[in-house]
């Protein structure tokens, strides 16, 4: 989760949660990223000035650990991505509170699956390289996905 200097923002996805999903979904474009942390072969850096939310994200299979400031609106960009473009999945961490949210109800539910993950997954401390104990939200992974086909 990254983005701006708040806490939470800038926690970083695992390697091993990104490597299982990534063999499932081969991500072509990290969402959320910065320049030292992005996970798939192409990023959207914000540490360089790129909003994602400004940018389109069709034609790419995307992952996205969102900043937890700006999940919301994270959440409806992925879901105006997939269904009303051409993105084929938008892949997204997401701490498991934020199901009682609006975005979450409205984008979410009832239209795409998702899963809660067993335990707790530890994001890495982007200032000591270190996982980070203490998620007491646990975590939820999105499917943003119209065509199971593709």
């Amino acid at each position: 989760m990254k983005m701006n200097v708040r806490g939470n923002d800038n926690f970083q996805t695992p390697q091993g949660l990104y490597d299982q999903l990534d063999e499932i979904f081969n991500f072509t474009l990290d969402a959320a990223c910065t320049k030292e942390d992005c996970k798939a072969p192409r990023g959207l850096y914000h540490d360089e000035g790129v909003d994602a939310l400004a940018c389109s994200w069709g034609g790419e299979r995307v992952f996205c650990n969102p900043p937890f400031s700006r999940k919301a609106e994270f959440i409806a960009k992925a879901y105006n991505e997939v269904i009303n473009g051409d993105c084929p999945v938008v892949v997204m961490v997401l701490p498991s509170n934020c199901q009682d949210g609006r975005a979450f109800q409205q984008y979410i539910k009832k239209q795409f699956f998702y899963e809660t993950l067993a335990g707790r997954v530890s994001f890495i401390n982007p200032e000591t390289g270190e996982p980070q104990q203490g998620n007491n939200s646990g975590t939820t992974i999105v499917y943003f996905k119209k065509d199971i086909t593709r």
